[in-house]
């Protein structure tokens, strides 16, 4: 919430996004929140206001996923790469290197288009460089953006970038569907153990009433209570008798 400037309120939607994105593809939760400590500050400062904050936690999501179910190496690895690649795509001489072969990073006013789009535009241009087999110009492209240790992150994050996209479809309806659904199911088997608790108390209830045993002591204690009811009836024009003698035996 902190790294992306992300209000209280919207924990649930954040936490709805994590966990359908999660079951969705091969990523754990856990990987997408050690990713956003180690990279996820670099990712929200790119948005800045072009995006609301859970959009922007969103499209980091989504490009993380590509690359950690692509790779499968661990989500630190991942984290590590892809934050050094987010550093070098906004540099000024990344961004000129790039124009240069035809790679425009920049909207109408000069400004940087944002790292999701800035992904979308190199997997698209990229593609076709690919299909030409260019490979020296790939190369350099590749190592201008990541550098020559960060190629096996780079090059999954924009030859993947539908699975990103389809990542972040899906991180949407996260957001929209919260986690009720889920808690819901976590807690049917809490809710059928206490069905079962009831109905086993019921059997319970069930078969000592319809035991002899019980029915003798039962009706054993009835007739005693109807006894003693009896006793009460009886002794009850006695009262004024009762008490006038106890008046007499306390004044002695």
């Amino acid at each position: 919430l902190n790294q992306f400037n992300i209000a209280a309120s919207q924990s649930e939607a954040v936490l709805g996004s994590l966990n359908r994105i999660s079951k969705k593809f091969a990523v754990e939760s856990s990987d997408l929140i050690a990713a956003v400590r180690r990279a996820g500050g670099v990712f929200a400062i790119a948005a800045g206001d072009t995006k609301k904050p859970i959009e922007a936690l969103q499209e980091f999501a989504a490009v993380f996923t590509a690359v950690r179910s692509t790779t499968r190496e661990s989500a630190e690895t991942v984290a590590t790469g892809l934050r050094t690649i987010f550093t070098r795509l906004q540099r000024r001489g990344t961004i000129d290197a790039l124009k240069s072969l035809g790679i425009n990073l920049t909207d109408a006013n000069g400004k940087f288009i944002g790292l999701f789009e800035s992904f979308r535009i190199l997997s698209k241009e990229l593609d076709g460089i690919i299909q030409k087999g260019d490979a020296v110009t790939l190369s350099g492209i590749t190592e201008e953006l990541g550098g020559m240790r960060q190629v096996g992150k780079l090059i999954p994050a924009i030859q993947q970038f539908k699975k990103a996209e389809q990542a972040l479809l899906e991180a949407k309806k996260g957001a929209q569907e919260g986690l009720g659904g889920d808690v819901a199911i976590g807690l049917t088997p809490l809710i059928k153990q206490f069905e079962l608790v009831r109905e086993r108390f019921n059997e319970l209830i069930r078969g000592m009433a319809d035991s002899g045993t019980f029915k003798t002591f039962a009706q054993t204690a009835i007739g005693l209570a109807n006894a003693f009811l009896a006793v009460g009836e009886a002794l009850t024009p006695l009262l004024p008798v009762i008490t006038a003698l106890a008046g007499i035996k306390i004044g002695k």
